[in-house]
């Protein structure tokens, strides 16, 4: 929440935005880039992957505005955030126009699961195309097996936009995978770190003889924010987790998962774990802070506190409630949540 940040920041913002209209025409970048880099098998045989050098710029182009903007508005400079608006809207319309037809599927370059996390993750497209985007983007990951073929730029994306989708399922199917490409392929092969390439070393062959091969470098290491945020369940609502969000999303092949992070008020942290259909649910909310626990609970009596049947007072009141689940609001200290699955 400290926006000297962005006071620090701002102008440097400003300049990066205008160099990368300089290198645009027509509002389509032409910025030199490494691209997708390492996308695994790529038709063109590069390094730099099958997604359009030109549309990663221009969708970076506009999100460079969109962040201009947002950072004039925290600022209090009115001008300047009408100013980048417009630009954001300027190229998101000629980067839809340019890249995507009048159905929402991609034209013009090769089509690849980057192309649309790239449009859906930074709001390029009009309302009427994004369904059809978000249908493009699943069966081009079903003609994958179901696995990812994205590199640098697309995998930090794919797990948020797969999300906003409803796609939890096929989030924890994509970090489950046990095959070439996968995190877990990785992890077979010995690996301690995030590898620049997915098969930087396998036990069978060695090291990749493939030029560019660092042993530590973190692009994929990306899936860890939603681990944290989707699988333990922790995630600020509020800058500096002033405000928290406890929401485990408990899927196969986990019947347990914790985590925990030292936040500028205090260490938070969820551990949930599922025995004989019920599943259990240990918090830690710091203090001077207050937290939004979603549990899934079909009735109160379902619902315990600390080892009673659960009834608001003082440090718990029920906000929301679903057919499925309760939404609790929380007051700082440690509590042990169980419910019937």
């Amino acid at each position: 929440g400290d926006i000297g940040f962005l006071e620090d920041n701002f102008e440097m913002m400003k300049q990066w935005v205008a160099h990368h209209e300089l290198k645009s025409k027509n509002y389509i970048s032409n910025m030199m880039s490494f691209s997708d880099w390492l996308q695994p098998y790529p038709e063109s045989g590069n390094n730099k992957g099958d997604t359009s050098r030109n549309l990663i710029g221009t969708a970076f182009f506009a999100h460079s505005a969109k962040l201009t903007a947002q950072t004039a508005e925290v600022l209090g400079k009115k001008e300047e955030q009408a100013k980048y608006e417009a630009l954001y809207n300027t190229v998101a319309k000629a980067f839809d126009e340019k890249y995507f037809d009048e159905t929402g599927n991609v034209k013009g370059v090769t089509e690849t699961q980057t192309t649309y996390l790239l449009a859906l993750a930074f709001d390029l497209l009009p309302e009427n195309k994004i369904k059809n985007a978000q249908a493009n983007l699943l069966r081009k990951l079903k003609d994958a097996d179901n696995h990812l073929r994205t590199g640098f730029l697309g995998t930090p994306l794919l797990s948020k936009v797969l999300d906003d989708m409803g796609e939890v399922d096929l989030v924890y199917k994509l970090l489950f995978n046990e095959t070439y490409p996968s995190w877990f392929y990785s992890i077979n092969q010995g690996a301690t770190t995030i590898w620049e390439r997915w098969n930087s070393y396998s036990k069978t062959e060695g090291y990749n003889p493939m030029s560019m091969n660092s042993l530590n470098h973190y692009a994929y290491g990306a899936i860890g924010e939603w681990m944290y945020e989707r699988v333990a369940g922790i995630a600020p609502l509020e800058a500096g987790y002033k405000t928290i969000r406890i929401a485990p999303e408990p899927r196969q092949p986990l019947t347990s998962a914790s985590a925990s992070l030292n936040a500028p008020y205090g260490k938070v942290s969820s551990a949930w774990k599922i025995v004989d259909d019920e599943f259990n649910l240990d918090v830690v909310i710091p203090p001077n802070t207050t937290a939004k626990v979603i549990i899934p609970a079909a009735s109160e009596s379902d619902l315990k506190i600390d080892g009673n049947t659960f009834e608001e007072d003082t440090n718990m009141k029920l906000v929301n409630r679903s057919e499925t689940s309760f939404e609790l609001l929380v007051n700082p200290g440690n509590y042990t949540l169980k419910t019937k699955l």
